[in-house]
């Protein structure tokens, strides 16, 4: 059961004969009174107080909250920002890579190819150098032959060269088949075609 100071105060009680002395009750229950107010003041003061230190605490937390989750996206955009930073280096660093790489397999290559290029003109040179000293030699080999000093000797004033001469200044460069028919062209110059024997043996 709660009372005011203001029902303390002007509380009456039952007048009983020897009772207790009316001034005295009257004057303690009037500073109980007072006691009492100046209590609930200082209750109310402290509900204040308490009030403020909670909001303070509550702000104080907000403030706390906020500054933690600046501080989580703080390190999140720190993180993500290392990662990125990371991967573009990455990304530099094997671009580089695959450039140095493309440059390096360039010059492999045209070192290659230089080398085969080098040892085909080697090849092509002395191909070419053997040729041209079987040419060289031919010739040489024509100019030592037997057949220019027999035309050379021959006689310019016989008008003629006969097969048999023809054959002879020929004889080297005629493959067997060629042999074969000057042979049968000279026959046929010595004896006549049959159509011509034939003819002869009529006119006779």
């Amino acid at each position: 059961m709660s009372f005011t100071p203001n029902e303390i105060k002007n509380k009456e009680f039952s007048r009983i004969k020897n009772g207790l002395e009316p001034t005295e009750v009257a004057d303690y229950l009037s500073q109980l009174s007072q006691e009492i107010e100046h209590l609930k003041e200082q209750k109310k003061q402290l509900e204040t107080v308490v009030e403020e230190k909670e909001n303070n605490l509550k702000a104080y937390k907000e403030v706390q909250q906020s500054v933690s989750d600046a501080l989580v996206q703080a390190q999140s955009a720190s993180q993500e920002t290392k990662m990125a930073a990371t991967k573009e280096a990455e990304a530099i660093i094997a671009k580089a890579k695959a450039e140095a790489d493309r440059i390096v397999n360039d010059g492999v290559e045209k070192a290659r190819r230089l080398s085969f290029q080098t040892e085909d003109m080697k090849r092509q040179s002395k191909i070419f150098r053997s040729r041209f000293r079987m040419l060289v030699e031919a010739q040489l080999d024509l100019l030592k032959n037997d057949d220019w000093d027999y035309l050379l000797n021959y006689d310019l004033d016989a008008q003629q060269v006969t097969e048999e001469n023809f054959q002879h200044l020929h004889q080297n460069d005629v493959t067997e088949q060629e042999k074969q028919q000057a042979q049968a062209q000279q026959a046929e110059a010595q004896e006549g075609t049959p159509a011509q024997n034939e003819t002869d043996k009529e006119q006779k």
